[in-house]
């Protein structure tokens, strides 16, 4: 789906591109059903399954701002780091530019692949069907292997 690259191996961007396609199928799916989504946590294991982290949030309080649930995930995922090859936190946000709103994918190898990765969409009103634009994929900094 994506390409991490020269300095990726095949192995390396098969995992990422695995794992990109199951944060955003988790994402359509979540929107399908309401108009926005919690953040998630998911990472590939140490035996090659895409698994869904569910981080400890009973510290958090009872509604936490969204940033303050993906703060806690990306340092729940710093912690399980040694046991799992590449992680993502994926979660609806806002593009002020654009105008719109978007599935976000922070997404890593522990290999030092690191990127961000956008995918625009629009809610159907009355019951129709979410529309989802082209992915948009940027270089970012590491913060779960950082």
């Amino acid at each position: 789906m994506h390409s991490w690259g020269d300095a990726v191996s095949e192995a390396t961007q098969a995992e990422l591109d695995r794992l990109l396609n199951s944060a955003l199928r988790l994402a359509q799916s979540r929107l399908s059903e309401a108009a926005v989504f919690e953040p998630a946590a998911l990472v590939v294991a140490e035996d090659s399954r895409v698994l869904e982290l569910e981080p400890d949030r009973s510290g958090l309080g009872k509604h936490p701002e969204a940033e303050v649930v993906i703060d806690n995930a990306v340092r729940h995922l710093r912690r399980v780091r040694t046991e799992v090859r590449c992680t993502a936190v994926v979660f609806s946000t806002r593009l002020a530019r654009e105008r719109t709103d978007a599935v976000e994918v922070r997404i890593e190898h522990r290999d030092g692949a690191s990127a961000v990765v956008l995918m625009p969409y629009k809610k159907a009103t009355f019951g129709g069907r979410t529309e989802f634009g082209s992915l948009k994929a940027f270089s970012s900094r590491r913060e779960v292997w950082a």
